[in-house]
């Protein structure tokens, strides 16, 4: 097996498996939903990602957490394999319930601990708002603010840049964005594994998630509706949703949401330093 390098073995994914969500309520094509899931006994862990990712990126959860935890990492609709939204521009917050929703075809009735990466952590923030019966405990990784906070024109541009990083499709958009997700330095081993979870991205769903970003603001409509106890994990290098987005969030939150921004890591601390990240998430969830 290959080494991650801080140690850690990089582990093989789970099988991929499907489920039926509801898609009428839900507004989708159909009602497949993909998910990878580990581990059969403990809290359940829900695991969210982000809008250039899937179930992928959490590769050192399932096989970290599994021992202690069942942990579940569904596709968002347009995701590997998810069946997308039918509006190109759907709100954010249909991908909270969309999330609750999966809950509910899987079976699983009482509150979990909920981690989300970068949009994945917009959408459980709004899940916990939304559904606060449902989330137990919060991470918030690489925190997503949401966009409507910024003026008309940035928001036009950031909108224009996605459509423009993956109209020639996942493989260039793993080529040429990876480095911006990651730290400065980062090696090999991290960027086969950045660029192996790009790849994957479907363009129809990055731009729906980008159009629900582009009207949502996390501080305004979610953050004081959190009640579950929240870690806000940002990379100190984070260049996409820097310390401060989460330093904000998590002050909108209140004293129940803390804020860690390890050195020397970017956006995706579940795959430049898992270890670190495994140990922090771990310790917040107490499993």
């Amino acid at each position: 097996m290959r080494t991650h390098p801080d140690g850690t073995v990089i582990p093989p994914l789970p099988d991929l498996r499907f489920v039926a969500i509801d898609d009428a309520r839900l507004a989708l094509t159909g009602p497949r939903a993909s998910f990878m899931e580990a581990g059969e006994a403990g809290p359940v862990v829900l695991c969210l990602h982000g809008i250039g990712a899937s179930s992928v990126c959490f590769r050192f959860m399932f096989a970290g957490l599994a021992r202690h935890a069942r942990i579940i990492a569904p596709n968002a609709p347009g995701y590997f394999l998810s069946d997308p939204f039918r509006a190109d521009a759907p709100r954010a917050e249909a991908y909270a319930d969309a999330a609750a929703a999966f809950l509910d075809a899987r079976g699983i009735a009482g509150p979990v601990h909920v981690v989300g990466s970068s949009f994945g952590a917009m959408t459980g923030a709004l899940l916990a708002a939304r559904h606060p019966g449902r989330v137990a405990r919060l991470v918030l990784i690489g925190a997503s603010r949401g966009q409507r906070w910024r003026g008309p024109q940035e928001r036009a541009d950031m909108l224009a840049r996605r459509a423009a990083s993956v109209v020639d499709g996942g493989l260039v958009l793993a080529a040429t964005r990876w480095q911006a997700l990651v730290a400065p330095g980062t090696g090999a081993v991290v960027q086969d594994l950045v660029q192996t979870m790009l790849a994957a991205t479907n363009a129809t769903a990055l731009m729906q998630a980008a159009h629900a970003t582009d009207g949502v603001d996390i501080v305004a409509d979610a953050a004081a509706a959190i009640a579950a106890p929240t870690l806000v994990l940002t990379g100190a290098e984070d260049a996409v949703n820097p310390p401060a987005i989460g330093d904000a969030i998590a002050a909108a939150i209140g004293p129940h949401a803390r804020v860690e921004n390890p050195a020397g890591i970017g956006h995706l601390p579940e795959l430049e330093a898992p270890a670190l990240a495994l140990a922090l998430i771990a310790s917040h969830l107490g499993i």
